[in-house]
């Protein structure tokens, strides 16, 4: 991979989260990885005790790499640089990558897991 220039005149983002990333310019290997756990309840939650990652299946599981696809020999002439004006990005989250450049090798994983803890229609109200 041919190192080249990148320039980027204006970047304009609103937000970046949970293992994301933004790079300008090549690079040889990105791994951004979140692991995330969103608990919500009716009536709000005191406490993350009992919420620990380690109880759920998803946090615990083996991820299975996908395999290199077959091999093509070919050859790439990159003869300019990168050249760009403006960028507006209005979110990147959960190991999400907006990169400007090349990169040979991106390895990203987000794990997610929501819970909705809703009040039961019989309880009464404090």
């Amino acid at each position: 991979m041919m190192p080249r220039t990148t320039n980027v005149k204006q970047a304009k983002i609103n937000s970046i989260s949970h293992s994301s990333l933004f790079q300008i310019g090549d690079t040889k290997e990105i791994e951004p990885q979140a692991d995330v756990l969103a608990v919500q309840k009716e009536g709000g939650i005191s406490s993350d005790k009992g919420f620990e990652l380690n109880q759920y299946r998803i946090f615990n599981t083996t991820t299975q790499s996908i395999p290199d696809p077959e091999i093509v020999v070919g050859s790439h002439h990159h003869h300019q640089n990168i050249y760009v004006s403006n960028i507006d990005v209005t979110a990147i989250s959960t190991s999400a990558i907006t990169q400007f450049g090349s990169s040979k090798k991106i390895n990203s994983l987000a794990r997610l897991k929501h819970i909705r803890i809703l009040k039961d229609e019989n309880e009464e109200e404090d």
